[in-house]
């Protein structure tokens, strides 16, 4: 059946190929369509009633949904909730799962992302993807606003959203200490599947691969932008420069960013996009950026308020009691750090104080008087917990390697919490 689909689909592009002999764009590369799981909900939703008369509803800034009047006929519920990403098992980003499902809207709603405020990817080849009912994602027509970082998309019907790069560089590691290599790899997204106009436009997906498949790929200058190190180019699958070796230097006397780019060129690729000309954002050339973290043996940082704070005074860490348990502070005590994992194993901890759940501290000195600010706070009404981040443990051999992602609260009342902020912690600390 699969060999009998391919040749359908080459008669297909044949019969136009012929019927249109000046034919500019080159056939993309098709494969077969990948059906994934359906993720997980992560940390907290937002819920919010909207009726005839429209409304939108925000998801800690990065997503919002603009309900247009007459789209819905009478109050409706209207949630958004971060879940796992599993059309690209690899990236960190989440998606996010939109009701009421199955729903349909008699105007389209706008789908609006917040793209990687703080990524390196490059937003050309940006793109927003739904995942259907048999599990398959599908690329959308998506709309693209450079100087807000948005991208966005309209649509009838809720489901599991995402946004992607359809040429994007992956590396294995986020930071390294003395001698390490790291490998970089620039991946594409392949199509699984092509429509009569042969539009990159509301296509299921297959899976990223190599660079260089498509064959309208140039490849070339990577380089060290800055940062010390060394890096070799290296050929891939596909025949062209999409892999490279970064080296450490073998002497790293202070914490710093090496930051890496590599020149990718297509001439013919294309998103459909309704603003930009022809409704086609073209890639024509990009620049791929990545950094690197050249890390000393030991450390413990603390990123809030866009701000990054090293907190590696009086570091600890033990595995014991049925837990991993981490901590730190920074020099003058202004910031400390408590971190409880319920495990003894590496892999991930989602916020909670039950088995197998994370529990975050963190004390910050404001005005001369501490607030505690923890991962977790009393619902009001119905007297739970709610819980959100989550503690990804890499490694508790010899030293416990991790980092946390989300957000912390600060409550001065009975339930529910006065003030939200969300933190990113990286550590590596010896274990004892």
């Amino acid at each position: 059946m699969k060999n009998f689909s391919f040749l359908l689909i080459f008669l297909v592009l044949s019969c136009a190929k012929e019927k249109d002999p000046s034919r500019e764009e080159p056939v993309p590369i098709v494969s077969d369509p990948i059906k994934r799981e359906k993720g997980t909900a992560l940390g907290e939703g937002v819920t919010k009633n909207i009726g005839a008369t429209g409304g939108f509803l925000d998801l800690g800034g990065q997503v919002h949904l603009e309900v247009p009047p007459g789209a819905v006929e009478e109050p409706t519920q209207f949630s958004i909730q971060p879940i796992s990403n599993t059309h690209d098992e690899l990236s960190e980003k989440p998606a996010f799962r939109f009701l009421p499902e199955g729903h349909i809207f008699k105007k389209p709603v706008k789908i609006t992302f917040n793209h990687d405020p703080l990524g390196f990817g490059n937003p050309i080849s940006r793109m927003i993807a739904f995942q259907n009912h048999d599990g398959v994602w599908c690329g959308v027509s998506t709309v693209l606003d450079i100087e807000t970082k948005h991208v966005s998309t309209s649509t009838t019907h809720f489901s599991d959203w995402v946004w992607f790069d359809q040429l994007t560089l992956r590396k294995d590691k986020e930071s390294v200490g003395s001698g390490v290599e790291v490998k970089l790899k620039l991946l594409e997204q392949i199509l699984g599947a092509l429509n009569a106009n042969n539009h990159i436009d509301s296509v299921p997906l297959a899976a990223l691969e190599d660079i260089g498949r498509s064959k309208d790929i140039l490849v070339k200058n990577w380089k060290i932008i800055s940062g010390a190190g060394m890096l070799s180019p290296k050929i891939n699958s596909s025949m062209v420069l999409g892999d490279a070796i970064y080296y450490a230097p073998h002497n790293i006397v202070k914490t710093e960013d090496v930051e890496i780019q590599v020149e990718v060129e297509s001439k013919n690729g294309y998103i459909r996009d309704p603003k930009a000309p022809n409704g086609k954002r073209k890639f024509g050339k990009l620049i791929l950026l990545t950094k690197i973290r050249l890390e000393k043996e030991t450390y413990f940082y603390l990123n809030i308020g866009g701000k990054r704070l090293d907190l590696s005074v009086g570091l600890s860490g033990a595995i014991m009691g049925r837990q991993i348990s981490v901590g730190s502070q920074d020099e003058k005590g202004n910031h400390q750090v408590t971190l409880s994992c319920m495990g003894t194993q590496a892999g991930s901890y989602p916020g909670g104080n039950a088995a197998g759940q994370s529990f975050l501290g963190v004390s910050i000195l404001e005005g001369g008087t501490p607030k505690m600010f923890t991962n977790m706070y009393l619902e009001c009404g119905n007297g739970e917990y709610k819980s959100g981040g989550n503690t990804r443990i890499t490694s508790t051999k010899g030293f416990i390697i991790g980092t946390y992602t989300g957000p912390v609260y600060y409550s001065n009342k009975g339930c529910g919490f006065s003030e939200r902020r969300d933190v990113v912690i990286d550590f590596k600390i010896k274990s004892i």
